[in-house]
């Protein structure tokens, strides 16, 4: 299921004055046009309503560094991991690089086969 839009400020507004009026959740729902859940979850918190702490380990692999570590890769397909982590300056091990590689959609470079001879 996909995730829903964020309250606008004037849905988070029109909650405020709907529930100091004395509406009930449900009515509130009702009339602004959201599921009661949302309207709950904004009314136990309205001010830390949309932050999320963020759980699990941190990524290694910075936005920034993963685009270096491609445009390295575009500029010569023959570079290990070894030789792209000293490029970038990265601080992870070339293991991470080839992982973060084969996620973003580049394949293992391919040797060149010789026709065996029978």
């Amino acid at each position: 299921m996909a995730k829903a839009k964020k309250l606008t400020v004037f849905e988070r507004g029109r909650i405020v004055e709907l529930h100091k009026q004395g509406l009930s959740q449900r009515a509130i729902a009702a009339e602004v046009g959201r599921s009661e859940t949302v309207i709950l979850h904004f009314l136990k918190d309205p001010q830390g309503y949309g932050t999320k702490k963020s759980s699990g380990r941190p990524k290694k692999i910075s936005p920034a560094l993963s685009r270096r570590i491609r445009m390295a890769v575009r500029q010569d397909t023959g570079r290990s991991s070894s030789q792209i982590k000293a490029i970038t300056g990265a601080d992870c091990s070339p293991i991470t690089i080839r992982r973060h590689l084969r996620r973003k959609g580049f394949k293992n470079k391919k040797r060149l086969q010789r026709p065996r001879l029978l």
